[in-house]
């Protein structure tokens, strides 16, 4: 798997914790958009109003949101459907905010059922799927 790749993929974990306030912000900031005030509102001439200026993205245009849902989406179906040393794995390593061990603590303490070996296979597995839901490039 490209190393981008793999980081986008990390990067996505990182953040699945607070997907929901990112989700509900970005509905916030279409529904409610910040309107600049014209300062040059009382000259009067021929300019033409901008045309792009009076469009508003709608919640089912937005292709922030789309993304963000997607991601939540694949997260919460690949979390679903591994397995327990798996989601051990990912939740520890990657979705946890301050996490406390690394792979060999994972392996060392007990808390999944396989060696290293078979732990980075687990994860590499993982995030191959999640890269091919999301049409990622390997």
């Amino acid at each position: 798997m490209k190393r981008s790749t793999f980081n986008y993929i990390k990067q996505i974990l990182k953040d699945y914790p607070q997907i929901d306030d990112h989700i509900k912000r970005r509905m916030e900031e279409l529904q409610y958009p910040h309107r600049h005030e014209d300062v040059n509102a009382g000259i009067k001439g021929n300019a033409q109003s901008d045309s792009m200026a009076n469009l508003m993205i709608t919640i089912e245009q937005d292709r922030r949101l789309s993304a963000l849902e997607r991601n939540k989406k694949v997260v919460e179906d690949n979390l679903s459907e591994c397995g327990d040393d798996t989601e051990t794995i990912i939740r520890e390593l990657y979705i946890k905010r301050y996490p406390r061990y690394r792979m060999e603590g994972l392996v060392e303490n007990h808390l999944i059922e396989c060696g290293r070996t078979k732990a980075f296979q687990l994860r590499d597995n993982f995030f191959e799927n999640i890269a091919d839901d999301l049409g990622l490039d390997k």
